[in-house]
């Protein structure tokens, strides 16, 4: 009969990095052990590549199992906003990704939803380079056309214009999947999936903003938005949240 010995130890996996690959704030994350020679190749295991992508406008951690990224970082400046390079690109698989484990274009196609940028390629048109960075699908998820066209459209608007008030602006965007009340009182997490694939179509997005001037001072603002089409004339303000509740939903902690 055989002997397994299970032990947890931990290592340090950093939370978010920036696009100049600096580590913005490592967590401890518990690692399973077993000390069974036999048995270590029978045991199942997240894939041993690097879920975190750098890119030259912006870093992202990639969710394999909804095959949407958990997260995209940018840092933007009044500079970097900077060029008129047009965005008529064609989207793209991200081959750094396993093909099992990635969004394709077949998933989208007759999907009804559209490739929702995460980092716009609006915030990326100084060079043909860094805005064609933006076209992987790694840095989309199915969005509502209304929604993002529309209401979302205007929160990265919004975001840009902030350029003009604050010297650095630290921008993480992601999906959600959130509960919804059932017609028998208890609350279901559902969403629909997209594609041979089968991409998860998040139930709400969120972004938060690490907003700093040139005097160091520092403003944190949260949004949450539902994936479904809002009319313009509702105010931000109206999906301003908190960070602790993006934390919360998203499963993340902020430095």
């Amino acid at each position: 009969m055989l002997g397994i010995a299970i032990g947890i130890t931990s290592q340090r996996i950093p939370l978010l990095r920036t696009c100049t690959n600096q580590v913005l704030e490592p967590i401890e994350q518990p690692v399973l052990v077993v000390h069974d020679n036999q048995q270590n190749n029978f045991l199942p295991s997240y894939p041993n590549f690097s879920f975190v992508i750098h890119r030259s406008g912006y870093s992202l951690y990639y969710d394999a199992r909804h095959r949407n990224p958990a997260w995209v970082y940018e840092h933007l400046t009044a500079g970097r906003l900077q060029g008129n390079v047009e965005r008529f690109l064609a989207f793209k698989e991200d081959e750094k990704i396993p093909l099992h484990l990635r969004a394709t274009l077949a998933d989208y196609k007759g999907s009804g939803f559209d490739r929702g940028h995460m980092a716009p390629a609006a915030n990326h048109r100084s060079t043909f380079e860094i805005i064609e960075d933006t076209f992987f699908l790694t840095n989309m998820c199915p969005q509502s056309p209304s929604f993002n066209r529309g209401y979302w459209s205007k929160l990265e608007r919004y975001v840009r214009n902030l350029t003009k008030t604050y010297q650095n602006i630290y921008v993480v965007t992601g999906p959600l999947y959130l509960s919804q009340e059932g017609c028998d009182g208890k609350r279901y997490v559902t969403y629909q999936v997209i594609g041979p694939q089968e991409v998860a179509v998040p139930t709400h997005f969120f972004k938060v903003l690490t907003l700093k001037n040139g005097q160091g001072n520092q403003d944190i603002k949260a949004y949450i938005l539902h994936n479904q089409p809002i009319s313009s004339n509702v105010p931000l303000s109206q999906f301003e949240s908190t960070l602790e509740k993006v934390e919360k939903c998203a499963g993340l902690i902020f430095p």
